[in-house]
């Protein structure tokens, strides 16, 4: 049986829609994916992390903590050293931050909620294998950034924040951040590191569909691997390589892991 025969076989017998048809269908989709995130933005914002702090809204006062800022205690707590000090800077900031970090964290709830809505709408215009591929693209999108920000959070922003501190202590400075800047670091490292932990599946993909070949990937290894350690030097804010090179290594494995996997999805001249 020949390829496109196949191909006619799995796409999907669906009729056709029509154009208006798939704009009612995407704002139906649009229409969950913000509800969606509203319930999640209420939970983050507003919903007390516990039910001793619930019993206290009704019949204790209004002393609670909502989820976002049992997440943020946890961040300072894991990631400062002692002896810090978080400062509000700006009479705006802590509420800016508030807002920001909440809908962060509520993007992060709703997502696969998001994914889900996304697949459903592009799905009926994929042959099974597409199905089948994009299922696999998205599963190990999600698995490497997930990787790369518990790496983050756990080896990379610990050890910076303490060398950051220690050039503090050389220069006599007192060992004081502003709450916007302290969060906006920790989520720049974070997402940055997530999304640099995801370059070797779009590596992959090049491969698989013939934009780049195992060939050269190999024979430019080297000079890739100078532009990953200057990416990594900027990235990291700390002037030690300590963190380049806790950033930068993962990513070789992960290439060379890339190169050995490409070679076996590269399709055959």
């Amino acid at each position: 049986m020949s390829s496109e025969k196949k191909r006619e076989e799995e796409k999907i017998e669906d009729k056709e829609m029509p154009f208006w048809d798939h704009i009612a269908e995407l704002a139906i989709r649009l229409r969950v994916i913000i509800v969606a995130l509203l319930v999640a933005v209420v939970i983050v914002m507003v919903i007390p992390a516990s039910v001793n702090d619930l019993w206290s809204v009704f019949f204790g006062g209004l002393e609670y903590k909502p989820l976002v800022a049992i997440l943020l205690d946890k961040m300072k707590n894991d990631l400062l050293p002692p002896g810090t000090t978080l400062i509000g800077g700006t009479i705006e900031d802590p509420i800016t931050l508030y807002f920001e970090i909440s809908i962060v964290i509520a993007f992060v709830i709703a997502s696969p909620v998001i994914a889900y809505e996304v697949y459903a709408f592009i799905a009926p215009g994929l042959y099974a294998h597409e199905k089948r591929f994009l299922k696999r693209f998205v599963f190990a999108f999600t698995f490497m950034f997930i990787l790369g920000v518990i790496y983050a959070y756990y080896f990379i922003l610990p050890i910076t924040f303490k060398i950051l501190f220690i050039f503090t202590e050389i220069v006599g400075a007192e060992k004081i951040f502003t709450i916007r800047n302290f969060y906006d670091l920790v989520f720049l490292g974070l997402v940055s590191v997530g999304l640099f932990f995801t370059l070797p599946v779009f590596i992959i993909l090049a491969i698989k569909f013939g934009v780049l070949s195992t060939e050269a990937l190999s024979s430019y290894k080297r000079y890739i691997y100078v532009a990953v350690f200057a990416i990594t030097a900027i990235l990291t804010p700390d002037p030690t390589p300590i963190s380049m090179l806790l950033l930068s290594i993962p990513f070789v494995v992960l290439y060379e892991l890339s190169l050995f996997i490409g070679k076996r999805v590269e399709p055959k001249e």
